[in-house]
């Protein structure tokens, strides 16, 4: 399990740095798409 991890981790490493401006910038949207969905209904309820 550790090992798949850290392979994981490695690889992604990896592919950051290849990656050009164009490709980071559609990586950060992606990311900030995804932590506003999930963050949505943060706070959206008054009362519990």
């Amino acid at each position: 399990m550790w090992n798949q991890l850290v392979s994981l981790a490695h690889s992604a490493l990896k592919q950051a740095d290849t990656m050009n401006a164009q490709q980071w910038m559609a990586a950060c949207a992606v990311l900030l798409g995804i932590g506003f969905l999930c963050l949505r209904g943060f706070g959206s309820r008054s009362n519990y």
